[in-house]
Parts: C-alpha cells; structure tokens; sequence
C-alpha cells in the first residue's frame, strides 16, 4: 500500500508540472510551423501527448522499482548468532544524518482528497469514453446500407482515382448530423439522410473525400489510442488543450490532403462553407471514438489554412523540424531529473504527556548536574596542564595518538564496507520506522591498530526512535551489515529507572 501511493502521488504531483512544460513547449513550437502543412502541427500535438503521458509515469515508475529492490534486498535478511560487542565510538565518529533521498511527506487528509479526487475525474471519463464507444457502436449496427446509387459510385471512383484502393462501406443514418467514420478493421462511412438528397455533386464528393482521408490515415485507430492515453491525464486542464489540438490539426490535415488530391483549394473550401449552412449544429455524434468533418469546431480557421499557401521551402522546414525536436525533447528529458517523490506521513502515535512532564517537575534535573560535574572536571584539567609542561605535553601526545588511530581505523573500514550510510538508514528504517538519531560505522574485532581480525563483521549502528518509543522513552538499536545490508541484531535500550531515595 505504501509504494503504490507514493507511486499515484509522484505521477500525480510531477504530472501537473510536467504536463504544463511540455504544453508550452507544443505551443512555442506549433507557432514556429505556423505557415507549414498542418500535418507537423499535428505530430508536434500527437508528441506532446505522448510526453506528457511518458514524463511522470516513467518518473513514477523508477520510484516503484527502487522500493521494490530495497524491499527485496531486506526480505531475507541473513542472521548471526553471535553477540557482537560493538565498540564505543567517540563523539567525533557519531554522525547525525537524514536520508537524502526521503520523499516530501504529505498528510494523509490532503492524499486522500487527492486520492479520491483523482479516482472521481478518471471515472467520469473512462465512463464518458465507454459511452460514446457503446453509442458509436449502436449506430454502426443501425445504419442502412445504401442502394446502387450513381453519384456515390462517382464520388468513390473519383477518390479512388485519386487516393488508391480504398476497402471501405458506405451507410446511412437518420441520427447524425454530419458524416463520420467509425471501424479500424473494417471501416465504415456513415452519411446522413440530408446530405444523400444534396444537389451539389462537389459538396457530395468533398464530403466523401474527407472521410476517406480519415479511413487512408487510419484516423479512428489513432484517435481512440491517443483517448486511452488520455484517460489518466484527464484531470490536468493542459491534458484537454493537447487532445483539443491533435482534433483541429488532423481535420487540418484531411483537408490539406483533400484540396491536393481530389478538389481545388478554393472549391473544397466553399463545399465546407455549404456543409456548415446545411447543418447548422455541426456537432459531433460521439465526442471520443468517431472521427468526421465535423470533429473540429474550428470553420474559419480551416477555410483560411486552404487559402493560404505555404512560405517556407523544404530545406528550412526539415531545419526548423529538428530545431522543434530538440525544444521538445532536450528540456523534458531534463525535467525528469527534478522530479520530486511524494509519500504519506506515517501514522502518528498520540501520547499522553502530562505523567512524564508531572514527573520532570518533582525529579531533579540530573542531566544539569552532570553537565556541570563535567564542566569542573574540564576546568581542574585545565588548571593542571597550564602547572605542568609535562602532563601537558602527555596529554596533546595521547590526543595525537587517538586521532591517527581513529584515521587508521575509518580507512580500514571504509575499505570493507560495500553499501553506503544512506543505504544502511534505508534499510534501518524499513525494519523499523522511526527518525534517526545518531549512525556509525563500527568493527566487532580488531586484530590490531587499523587491521580488522579474520572473524571480524563491519556493521553500521543505528540508533533510532519508532512511534512505540515515545512513550516508553526508549531508543532502538539496529545493526546493519555493511557488506551485505542484513540485519544483524536490533536491540531497545529503556530508560534507566531513577534510584530511589
């Protein structure tokens, strides 16, 4: 349960910042193909999509593989019998550290709202996707396959003049508006009953062409491949404006390829203007899974692309392409690097504090006692070294000593241990959670000054306090191997009990 929250969490929290650079991007990017063929415009939008989807799921996704691994590499820890007596460290040798790689924690109120939060948006629409597949499907099966008709044959042998062998069916329906294409396998074009008593033979045969384009492009695939690919980004409003996009660019396209193919620019470009008169909604039957003339709300801006002519020769358009593959790819693959993890705070244990600190007040402070006995004993050893050179020169000698000691001693055992300090709270914390207090690097038996005996096992002593701790006010010691990160022994050490008086 913890590694796949933290898992929805980091997809989550990165995706909304994610998301939004590779939008800005696309954006930039489509301008600078402003007066290119739509169809770049269309797979600058299509590679967004892909981005914003790949981005945080392959964050995410390195996450729950390296919580996977640190579980594994602890499932089966080794056991030793023997007792270790671990040596005393000085205070110089205890290191206090945090684990650097820690997600930033958030409260378990805040991860449910957007738990749920999430899982609401991702039902909407995987049920808003389901109903129009079902409702794309309802109207396949009712259409009406239309009779020998002379002005559908014509149309369709002058496209397939035009654009080759095209396997597809021509159909009627009373229940939409506007043509559409519907089928990846087995294609099927649907025309409404108004547009079959239409006069005009290039309002029929654009119409026609469209769709075909749609079915040659293989476009109803693709459109619910790139809705799937939606559905777990459909809460980021960026998300909405990629797949907004990759709709207006590919009714774009088509009509690029109409107008170079089958009809003349400007004659395609008045059939769209009567198309739009005939049927004033000009609404889509299913707003996800078909795919029509109609898809892209966007007349004006179809009619000017057919009657402006690219500015740009082919050899800056391939230089202009490259340039736009690397805005897109450079700074997100640089963007995965400051991905951030999330996580859940852990449940905290509610203490009753008010016996300890009634407690406090009647015992004496004996940590200021003893604080002050020290500080005495420093001063009297002070006062004797300034009285006598030769104690003096004694004591900085044995000082000396104890820090070539202590250096011989850390280079010997850093040259045994194989994982790091980090490596060994990670694991710590995994057998026991808690915050860590002190870690150090010890040694069981020593042959000698700065050489380990042959029986001798290098472990790192962690000193850590759970939730259960608090209220007993004891501290945890773990041992962790250094070589292989097992466990070796966990200890509780408990508070010692006041003297009675």
């Amino acid at each position: 349960m913890t590694t796949s929250s933290q898992f929805l969490l980091t997809f989550l929290l990165n995706a909304c910042w994610q998301i939004l650079l590779v939008t800005v991007l696309a954006v930039f990017a489509s301008w600078l193909f402003r007066n290119s063929p739509a169809r770049y415009r269309h797979w600058i939008w299509v590679a967004a999509l892909l981005l914003s989807f790949g981005l945080p799921l392959t964050t995410s996704s390195q996450l729950l593989k390296s919580a996977v691994v640190q579980r594994s590499a602890i499932a089966t820890p080794a056991t030793i019998e023997d007792e270790i007596t671990p040596l005393i460290p000085t205070p110089s040798e205890k290191v206090t550290t945090t684990n650097a790689s820690e997600p930033f924690l958030l409260s378990r109120t805040l991860g449910f709202v957007l738990f749920v939060g999430y899982l609401l948006i991702l039902s909407y629409s995987t049920f808003r996707l389901f109903s129009a597949w079902f409702s794309a499907r309802r109207l396949k099966l009712a259409a009406c396959s239309i009779d020998q008709d002379e002005r559908i044959a014509w149309a369709i042998e002058r496209c397939t003049a035009s654009l080759g062998s095209t396997d597809v069916q021509i159909c009627t329906s009373t229940d939409i508006e506007a043509p559409v294409t519907i089928g990846a396998r087995r294609p099927l074009v649907i025309f409404p009953d108004s547009l079959m008593s239409e006069t005009d033979d290039e309002v029929l045969l654009s119409a026609l062409g469209h769709e075909l384009i749609h079915v040659k492009r293989r476009d109803y695939a693709f459109n619910l491949f790139y809705e799937i690919l939606f559905l777990p980004l459909s809460f980021h409003p960026a998300a909405g404006l990629i797949r907004r996009r990759i709709r207006q660019t590919r009714e774009l396209s088509c009509d690029e390829l109409v107008a170079e193919r089958i009809l003349n620019a400007e004659v395609y470009a008045r059939s769209l203007v009567q198309l739009a008169s005939s049927v004033p909604t000009l609404r889509r039957l299913s707003a996800t899974t078909t795919v029509g003339i109609a898809d892209a709300d966007i007349l004006e801006a179809r009619i000017m692309s057919l009657l402006k002519k690219s500015k740009l020769d082919t050899r800056k358009k391939r230089m202009i392409l490259i340039g736009v593959s690397l805005l897109l790819l450079v700074p997100c693959f640089a963007a995965a690097s400051y991905a951030m993890k999330f996580d859940l705070q852990p449940k905290a244990t509610v203490v009753n504090q008010e016996p300890k600190q009634e407690k406090q007040r009647k015992e004496p402070d004996r940590t200021d006692v003893r604080g002050q006995m020290d500080m005495e004993k420093v001063r009297e050893m002070k006062e004797k070294m300034e009285a006598d050179p030769a104690f003096r020169e004694e004591i900085l000698r044995k000082q000396a000593f104890e820090i070539q000691a202590r250096g011989l001693k850390q280079a010997a055992l850093a040259k045994v241990a194989r994982i790091s300090m980090d490596q060994a709270i990670q694991i710590a914390t995994a057998q026991k959670a808690g915050t860590v207090m002190q870690c150090s690097l010890e040694a069981s038996h020593w042959k000698e000054l700065g050489q380990l005996a042959d029986d001798a096992v290098v472990f790192y002593q962690i000193q850590l306090v759970g939730s259960d701790d608090v209220e007993t006010g004891g501290v945890t010691h773990i041992w962790v191997n250094a070589v292989d990160g097992s466990i070796v022994k966990t200890e509780k050490e408990l508070p010692r009990k006041p003297r009675p008086e």
